[in-house]
């Protein structure tokens, strides 16, 4: 990919979970909108190393078969997770690192 396409963030909802086993956190849910598509139920999620990074949804079909949406383009991947923690920051005054 030559440039980062345009892209919205809607709908971000504060989630604010407890960490998992892991010690990863959830952290809010968002919808990304571009031009060509648009994906709803994506996630922010804070690591347990305390960096936080967006991801495209995941569940399973009603026969019980995984499905799930991933940003395969590391440049947008990283532009979304920003955008997104710059919303989520605004939102609860915490200041979040993707790196």
């Amino acid at each position: 990919m030559t440039g980062i396409p345009d892209f919205t963030i809607s709908k971000l909802t504060v989630i604010d979970g407890q960490p998992n086993t892991r010690g990863n956190r959830l952290l809010a849910s968002f919808n990304l909108n571009m031009p060509i598509t648009a994906v709803t139920g994506c996630v922010l999620i804070e690591k347990a190393e305390g960096i936080v990074a967006a991801y495209g949804p995941t569940g399973k079909t009603p026969g019980g078969h995984k499905a799930s949406a991933n940003i395969t383009d590391p440049v947008l991947a990283r532009a979304v997770t920003r955008r997104a923690a710059v919303i989520y920051g605004a939102f609860t005054g915490r200041e979040m690192s993707d790196e």
